[in-house]
């Protein structure tokens, strides 16, 4: 990526966190990245192309963060585990690219292709649920309901040590890595 790209999608991360997509400009993005507006609309064509290719950019930052490697010396449980920590740091880490990824995930300038292109990053999950189906550890519930669940338990416990920083530490991690065990496991 070259640097001013990279100047222009950290401006409108931060601007359409903090302003929306309606209340921030495209002049005010190239303000913010100190770049000429021409500039923007070189790398992208339109706020609606820079919004899915912000969209793009951050689900990979994320899911190349938490890219797992399950290791079968682990348990099952222990590998969940792992890749949940790896969830809730990005969002305690990246509050950003985080509270992007959560604003604009039903927005409708998402479009579905690049809906789609986040997904085939996500098969490395596909392979954890498949995984655990067949091992008899979690319930046999769709892969969506357990991906919901497990996002829904990351964003909760995300928010949670937002609002306290000061309760972030071993104990809680794991009690709130345990209601979500306690959720999907048989």
């Amino acid at each position: 990526m070259k640097e001013k790209e990279q100047k222009i999608l950290d401006a409108s991360l931060k601007l359409f966190v903090e302003r929306g997509f309606h209340g921030t400009s495209t002049a005010e993005i190239a303000k913010t990245a100190g770049v000429a507006t021409g500039t923007l609309f070189h790398y992208f064509k339109t706020k609606e192309e820079l919004i899915n290719r912000l969209y793009l950019y951050t689900k990979e930052s994320m899911l190349c963060e938490v890219s797992e490697h399950y290791d079968d010396k682990k348990t099952f449980k222990e590998n969940i585990k792992e890749l949940w920590l790896k969830f809730v740091r990005f969002g305690v880490d990246d509050p950003y690219k985080f509270q992007f990824i959560l604003t604009f995930h039903c927005s409708p300038y998402i479009t579905s292709l690049t809906k789609e292109q986040v997904e085939l990053h996500a098969e490395s999950m596909l392979r954890i649920y498949k995984n655990g189906i067949r091992k008899q550890k979690i319930k046999e519930i769709s892969f969506e309901m357990v991906m919901d669940y497990f996002w829904g338990n990351i964003v909760t416990v995300v928010t949670h040590f937002e609002k306290y920083p000061e309760k972030l530490n071993g104990k809680n991690l794991d009690m709130a890595f345990e209601l979500l065990w306690d959720g999907i496991s048989k």
